[in-house]
C-alpha cells in the first residue's frame, strides 16, 4: 500500500529539476521517502515545502535521444530534460521492473554519477514501487523514471573492474588501497569532480582487485558496508563523501532482490568499486581507526538517533540515518549506528 504521504511529497515535488545550484543533487523524494521510513511523516510536508523553495525547475528537452544514439549521450548532462523525456517515454511503455531491468545493467557501470545520487534516487524510487503492490501510483513509475534519466545523465565510470576473488577482506583492502594526494587538484565540481582525478591515481585497479567478496551478495554488502561505516566513524575531512560510501551499497541492497543472479554480482562489484573511489579520492592520510568497529550501546542509540535525523532536517542525515536503521537490523553492527551518529554532528542542521 502506498503512503499518502509520499505521493503528496512528490507531488508538491513535481515540476523541479534533478539538481540545483549548479551541481546539488535534488534530495527532495529521496530524503521524503527515507523520513516516512524513519517514523517522520508528520514531518514530511514541512520539510519539502521549506526544501522544494532552493530547487530550480525542470530543464527542457534540448535534442531529444532516441534507442539509436542513447549510448553516446550517456553523461551527457546538458541533456537532463531530455534523459527524463526519454525514460519517460519507456515507462509507459514497459512495466516498472522491465524499465528497472532494462537499464541497471546500462548504467551500473556509471554507479559513481552525480556522487552515487542517481542510483540511491532510483533505489528509493524501487522500495516505494514495490511497496505499492500490483498497481503503483503513476507519481511513483515517474520518480523512477526520474531516477534512471538523473543516473543516465550523470553517468560516471572509475577506474579498475574489479574481480572480488583477491585475497582480503574489505576492511584490510579498504586499508591498502592508495589514496589521492590532497595537493592534486579536482577535475570537476564537489565529489564528482574529485573522482575524475582518480584517473591520476597509481594502483587503484590492482588495490580494488585484492577484495575476496563472500559468494552471497548480501553477504558481501554487509561486509562492504561495515567496511565503509568505520571509514565513516573515523574520518572528520569528508563527511559527505563517507556519507555516500555507505549509503551508495545500502542503496544497491534495496534494489537486489528485483535482479536476476548475474547482475546481483555485478551489482557488488559496483558497489565496491564506487566506496574503494571514494576512500581514495578523500581518505588521505590514512587512519588507523579506519578499520576499527565502534563499542556503544545500541539501545541507547536506537532510543533517540531517528527523532534527532527528523528535528536535525539535512537530507543527507535523513538519508544516512534511515540506511545505517536498516542495515544494523541486518547485521547487528553498531558501527553503522555510531557512524549516522557522528555523522549527524558533523553537518549543519536545516
Amino acid at each position: 500500500m502506498t503512503d499518502q504521504v509520499l505521493l503528496d511529497a512528490l507531488d508538491r515535488l513535481r515540476g523541479t529539476g534533478p539538481e540545483f545550484d549548479g551541481f546539488l543533487a535534488n534530495h527532495g523524494p529521496m530524503a521524503a521517502e527515507a523520513l516516512t521510513h524513519l517514523g517522520g511523516s508528520a514531518a514530511v510536508p514541512g520539510w519539502v515545502d521549506g526544501y522544494r523553495a532552493r530547487l530550480d525547475a525542470a530543464p527542457e528537452v534540448r535534442r531529444g535521444i532516441t534507442d539509436d544514439d542513447w549510448r553516446e549521450r550517456l553523461g551527457d548532462a546538458a541533456l537532463f530534460g531530455d534523459w527524463t523525456a526519454y525514460l519517460r517515454r519507456q515507462a509507459q511503455e514497459l512495466s516498472w521492473r522491465d524499465l528497472l531491468l532494462r537499464w541497471w545493467p546500462r548504467l551500473l557501470p556509471g554507479l559513481a554519477a552525480s556522487a552515487t545520487h542517481g542510483v540511491i534516487r532510483t533505489a528509493h524510487a524501487v522500495r516505494s514501487l514495490r511497496a505499492a503492490g500490483a498497481e503503483p501510483h503513476p507519481l511513483l513509475v515517474d520518480e523512477l523514471a526520474q531516477g534512471l534519466g538523473f543516473w543516465a545523465a550523470r553517468y560516471q565510470t572509475l577506474p579498475g573492474d574489479p574481480s572480488l576473488v583477491g585475497g582480503s577482506d574489505s576492511v584490510t583492502a579498504l586499508r591498502r588501497l592508495p589514496r589521492l594526494d590532497p595537493a592534486i587538484a579536482s577535475e570537476g565540481l564537489g565529489i564528482g569532480g574529485r573522482l575524475v582525478s582518480l584517473c591520476r591515481l597509481d594502483g587503484l585497479a590492482e588495490g580494488l582487485d585484492e577484495w575476496h567478496a563472500p559468494q552471497t551478495p548480501d553477504d558481501a554488502l554487509d561486509e562492504l558496508i561495515g567496511a565503509a561505516a568505520r571509514v565513516l566513524v573515523a574520518r572528520e575531512d569528508a563527511p559527505i563523501a563517507f556519507c555516500h560510501a555507505v549509503t551508495a551499497p545500502a542503496a544497491v541492497r534495496l534494489v537486489l532482490p528485483e535482479l536476476p543472479a548475474e547482475l546481483r554480482r555485478a551489482s557488488v562489484a559496483a558497489s565496491w568499486q564506487v566506496v574503494g573511489g571514494i576512500v581514495a579520492a578523500f581518505a588521505s592520510p590514512r587512519l588507523p581507526a579506519e578499520a576499527a568497529a565502534a563499542d556503544a550501546d545500541p539501545g541507547a542509540l536506537l532510543e533517540t538517533l531517528d527523532a534527532r535525523a527528523i528535528e536535525h532536517g539535512d537530507e543527507h542525515v535523513i538519508k544516512l540515518t534511515e540506511a545505517a536503521g536498516r542495515e544494523y537490523a541486518r547485521t547487528r553492527d553498531v558501527t553503522l549506528l555510531v557512524g549516522a551518529e557522528r555523522f549527524r554532528g558533523r553537518v549543519s542542521a536545516r
